[in-house]
C-alpha cells in the first residue's frame, strides 16, 4: 500500500467512525448527509455556493452508491475519490 493509499484508508476510516452511527460498516443516506453538510460547514467562506442543495446531494449519492443498495460501502466512496484525482 502506498503513502498516498495509507492515507486515504485512514481518512476514510475517520469518515466512517464519525459519520457510520449505526455501525453498519456502510453510511445511509442521513449519515452521508450529515457528512456532507458538515464538511460545507467547515468550507464555508460566506460564498452561496457552500450551502446544500438537495437535488445535487441526490445525483452525487447515487454516482457513490455503486451497487444501488441505497448505502455507501468504504470500497465505493475510495473508488469514487480515486477516479477524481
Amino acid at each position: 500500500m502506498s503513502d498516498i493509499d495509507t492515507v486515504i484508508a485512514k481518512v476514510v476510516e475517520d469518515i466512517w467512525g464519525t459519520y457510520d452511527k449505526d455501525n453498519s460498516g456502510e453510511l445511509d443516506k442521513e449519515e452521508t448527509k450529515q457528512f456532507v453538510k458538515d464538511t460545507l460547514k467547515e468550507m464555508a467562506d460566506g460564498d452561496d455556493n457552500d450551502e446544500f442543495n438537495e437535488e445535487d446531494f441526490n445525483k452525487c449519492f447515487e454516482e457513490f452508491d455503486k451497487d444501488g443498495s441505497g448505502t455507501i460501502e468504504p470500497h465505493e466512496f475510495t473508488e469514487v475519490q480515486g477516479r477524481q484525482q
